[in-house]
């Protein structure tokens, strides 16, 4: 009887396993070694299911984007109130998960890009490709805001996207620098209270302000 491919779960756990990994030791500090005895794992089944190190971690920035997208998909449903104070509330809902006090801080992709963005193509495609995907779904979240009347209307859905995006990468290096939330809740706050709301909304947008 031939031996086959591994079954799915057990490249699936591999994956679950680097991020934890990547996300609290980094790429370059996360060793082959280090992968195999996390994962118990031999290095030569190891290499049935990733020809490298760097496979492996592009299809887990693949992976951990997979299962966050359906996280917040998830979690949003369960929200009531406008769109744009449900994505404010996960939001606060994220920050509440980090630890200011580890290692273990923020976003895979944003750790990984600022360590390996440009280390080769493979890393730079997987990482612009993640950061797209979550801009296009900011700019979709931002249209429905538009449309319910809760968000400005003199930047289109894309631009703000793209600030919003901007503006939390560089709070999530201030938390990390900083080992604290304040930067994230301060980037809360001034965007729900004052660069994102519509001058002419009376709803629930100010929130928490």
């Amino acid at each position: 009887m031939s031996k086959g491919r591994p079954p799915t779960h057990c490249r699936e756990s591999l994956l679950i396993k680097g991020i934890e990994l990547f996300n609290s030791k980094g790429y370059h500090a996360t060793g082959l070694s280090t992968i195999l005895q996390t994962c118990q794992i031999s290095k030569g089944s190891f290499y049935n299911f990733f020809n490298s190190k760097e496979e492996y971690a592009v299809e887990v920035i693949e992976y951990y984007q997979a299962l966050e997208t359906d996280r917040w998909a998830l979690e949003f449903a369960k929200l009531e109130g406008s769109h744009f104070m449900r994505m404010r509330q996960m939001l606060e809902k994220m920050l509440s998960e980090y630890d200011p006090s580890t290692e273990k801080m923020g976003c895979l992709i944003a750790n990984l890009s600022g360590e390996v963005g440009n280390e080769s193509p493979g890393f730079r495609r997987a990482i612009q490709e993640a950061t797209e995907r979550v801009i296009v779904l900011i700019s979709e979240d931002m249209r429905v805001c538009q449309e319910e009347g809760s968000v400005r209307l003199d930047l289109s859905p894309d631009a703000l996207a793209h600030l919003i995006w901007d503006i939390w990468q560089g709070a999530l290096l201030r938390m990390k620098v900083n080992a604290s939330l304040q930067p994230l809740n301060q980037c809360i706050d001034l965007l729900w209270n004052h660069i994102l709301p519509s001058p002419f909304s009376h709803s629930d947008t100010q929130q928490g302000a």
